[in-house]
């Protein structure tokens, strides 16, 4: 098979087994633990571009849950506290600037058999990257709930981001695209709302946010939960708890949130056109203010601040 290619907008450098290789090179072997055994955790971790430089936002949290992710999976730490030091890397070797997504993963490297303990190998990649079309067009999505359910905690944790957890969230979103959705969200075991595949649900009734609790096998998220901190900034009430379908069909307004999605506003869910959607201005205060917290120069706790340099031409 031939070598990949990159995509344009993906950086030529990144980071891989130890030392900064040409992306072509970040690879694992068929017979690793990885993909014989789908064990390789990751994070998506957002730069933007501010007036003095770059900001890596809430790098901190990542680190956190990156290592707790990979805690759950019997992975060793693979040196993840020295992961700014290697985004900064990155960045400067590639001449990266605007807003970016950096992807660092911790995979099991090593060929083995299912009871084998890993070794970790690191991989930390780098890509430009703007607003999805939700944002810069100002599109609405039409979502829906899929009948496919997040595994029970009892069968795999949901709060380990590993890959083996988005091979389910995959055939359900293939499903909902077929079927004429732009997305879909997973039902628990227990059936109530729980999360689409890279992204949270927000529904807001009533001017009040709404939201899955992280009991209902919810990945903790790190935009989920600056999404709650703005809300109290802004003096907008939320809750975390149970959220049925008639709750989502019966919202005034609706959004999706994550690190690579940033934002998405939601118009209608199983053909329901929510009563404020085409508005959203709950929503729309809570995003502008997300992008405020994003671009201002200054570093608030968990975030790394890096300086600018003159974007080169990705080969």
């Amino acid at each position: 098979m031939p070598m990949p290619e990159r995509s344009p907008k993906t950086y030529p450098l990144c980071f891989h087994d130890g030392a900064v290789v040409p992306w072509e090179q970040a690879t694992l072997h068929a017979a690793s633990i990885a993909l014989r055994y789908a064990v390789s955790v990751f994070e998506g971790i957002r730069i933007y571009q501010t007036d003095d430089g770059l900001k890596v936002l809430a790098l901190a949290p990542h680190l956190d849950r990156l290592a707790r992710s990979a805690q759950m999976m019997w992975l060793p730490d693979p040196g993840i506290d020295g992961i700014g030091r290697i985004i900064a890397d990155l960045v400067a070797r590639n001449g990266a600037g605007g807003d970016c997504y950096v992807r660092p993963s911790i995979s099991a490297g090593n060929p083995g058999e299912l009871g084998q303990a890993a070794q970790s190998l690191l991989t930390v990649t780098l890509t430009a990257q703007g607003r999805k079309t939700w944002l810069a067009e100002d599109r609405r999505m039409k979502l829906k709930l899929s009948s496919w359910q997040r595994a029970h905690d009892l069968a795999f944790p949901s709060a380990a981001k590993n890959i083996s957890n988005y091979a389910g969230a995959r055939i359900a979103m293939l499903e909902a695209k077929a079927s004429g959705f732009d997305n879909v969200v997973l039902a628990n075991a227990d059936g109530y709302l729980s999360e689409a595949p890279t992204a949270i649900l927000f529904l807001v009734r009533d001017g009040q946010l709404l939201t899955p609790a992280l009991s209902e096998g919810v990945l903790p998220s790190i935009t989920r939960a600056l999404t709650l901190e703005i809300a109290a900034e802004l003096g907008i009430p939320a809750s975390e708890g149970r959220l049925t379908r008639a709750d989502a069909w019966t919202a005034d307004e609706a959004f999706l949130c994550g690190t690579g999605l940033e934002y998405a506003c939601v118009g209608q869910i199983d053909g329901h056109v929510l009563r404020h959607g085409a508005a959203s201005p709950v929503s729309q205060r809570i995003i502008a203010r997300y992008f405020e917290r994003a671009r201002d120069p200054r570093a608030a706790a968990g975030d790394l601040i890096l300086p600018s340099a003159p974007r080169a031409a990705v080969a």
